[in-house]
């Protein structure tokens, strides 16, 4: 059942935001996989619109950004319990959830400013493709070697190599 709810405007608009599924919450913490995916299908299906919605207004973030950040938000929120936390006696849900989705934009923005001041570190190029040869060229599991004796001798084979490169500089 939807209504119109003149508490959740974004940007001026009314926004129709969904009735509070207080026997889907519930459902999030039960041990019955069945009630427990359909409970996890019913929030996500209510409330996913409203959070991208938010997200895209409030944050003032790209649509791209917006895909990633509900899709990750309802990700850790299912992962991490947050709504295990949630009593009826002091909020309304939607006041919850928009907390919830609040504390976690909030973190998200901090990783990614610790990311971009780390811009002054040094970059060391990672060569995947070349790696990715010598996979190819040394077949494992012909060698009869376990992984982590692979690891090993390559590690020291690494080694050596670097210690040749720089010799020879």
């Amino acid at each position: 059942m939807w209504r119109v709810d003149t508490d959740t405007s974004i940007g001026g608009s009314k926004s129709r935001f969904p009735d509070t599924r207080h026997s889907a919450i519930r459902n999030l913490g039960s041990l019955d996989s069945s009630l427990l995916d359909c409970a996890m299908e019913a929030l996500i299906a209510a409330y996913w619109k409203p959070v991208y919605k938010y997200i895209r207004v409030r944050w003032s973030q790209s649509h791209e950004n917006a895909k990633d950040l509900t899709q990750s938000f309802f990700a850790r929120a299912l992962e991490k319990e947050f709504f295990g936390g949630y009593d009826p006696a002091k909020a309304r849900f939607r006041t919850y959830l928009r907390a919830c989705l609040d504390a976690f934009l909030s973190n998200e923005n901090k990783a990614a400013g610790r990311i971009k001041r780390a811009a002054d570190a040094m970059i060391v190029s990672l060569d995947f493709e070349t790696a990715e040869g010598e996979l190819r060229q040394r077949d494992i599991a012909s060698t009869g070697r376990s992984p982590e004796e692979y690891f090993q001798k390559d590690f020291v084979r690494n080694l050596l190599g670097l210690a040749a490169g720089r010799l020879e500089a």
